[in-house]
């Protein structure tokens, strides 16, 4: 005869559900009783939150193989102070999938979630702007420490006016003939030629030039007979009213005839030029 007890506790024993342990919904319970959101966890563990979302539903097909799955939930574990081992242990052995053509659309390989890109650009970008301000201070240290080649500037130098050598060292061979004439000075007396009154009235004088000279010849009446600088090799033939004041530059480079006779220009010669008066 059966025991009317044991009937009872087996119909209780039918009628109660079982429900297998989740490891998602004791994830999600741990998290929300220490008031973290999945934001939270994503920061703190840089997994996506979608693969958060998924691990607290039991959505094993949107993850990726065994490997991961099991490191994620020792991950997520300890950051809610659980013990891994119990959960480990309730994981499946291989994630349940459809289909091989499901599982490649489903499963999600680990990829760095949005902060750890964003943080990963910034990072590049702080290290292209130190290279660009790198190279814009070693551009300035270098354009200013090259060496600034001076201009060259062009310098006008005047020559000195090319002077005859003292008379004292001039030798001058006098002919038989030539007149000798003194200096015109006030206390000086011109010496006359021999002429007669014909000849008073209109003289002539021939300059030969073996060398450039300055010449300024005046008449009587104060006339300019000549006054220019003369090349070498020219010659210049002269006439006038007597007295002639004569001026010569290069007595070196000039020959002076009056009337046909030579002029010693030596005797005359003072300060760089010789000046004489013929009568």
């Amino acid at each position: 005869m059966d025991n009317p007890s044991e009937n009872i506790l087996s119909d209780a024993s039918n009628n109660v559900d079982v429900r297998p342990f989740s490891v998602g919904a004791a994830l999600r319970e741990a998290r929300e009783r220490l008031g973290l959101s999945v934001a939270d966890v994503e920061s703190r563990l840089k997994f996506a939150s979608r693969q958060i979302e998924a691990l607290e539903t039991d959505n094993f097909t949107r993850l990726p193989e065994i490997f991961f799955v099991r490191r994620f939930v020792r991950s997520y574990a300890k950051l809610l102070q659980l013990d891994p081992d119990p959960l480990l242990a309730a994981l499946p052995i291989a994630p349940v999938q459809t289909s091989l053509h499901a599982a490649s659309i489903a499963i999600e390989v680990p990829f760095p979630n949005t902060y750890a890109t964003r943080r990963l650009k910034i990072i590049w970008l702080a290290i292209g702007l130190v290279a660009a301000v790198i190279i814009l201070v070693l551009f300035v240290w270098l354009s200013r420490s090259k060496p600034v080649m001076p201009q060259a500037t062009v310098e006008t130098i005047e020559l000195p006016a090319v002077t005859p050598p003292p008379a004292s060292v001039v030798i001058t061979a006098v002919p038989s003939d030539a007149l000798v004439v003194s200096p015109e000075a006030p206390a000086a007396e011109a010496i006359k030629t021999e002429s007669n009154s014909a000849s008073k009235q209109s003289a002539s004088i021939r300059l030969t030039f073996d060398a450039d000279s300055w010449v300024k010849v005046t008449d009587n009446d104060g006339k300019i007979l000549l006054s220019q600088l003369n090349s070498s090799g020219s010659e210049q033939h002269l006439k006038g009213r007597p007295p002639f004041s004569v001026v010569i530059g290069n007595i070196n480079g000039v020959r002076l005839y009056y009337q046909g006779k030579l002029v010693e220009l030596a005797p005359f010669y003072n300060g760089g030029t010789a000046r004489l008066k013929l009568e």
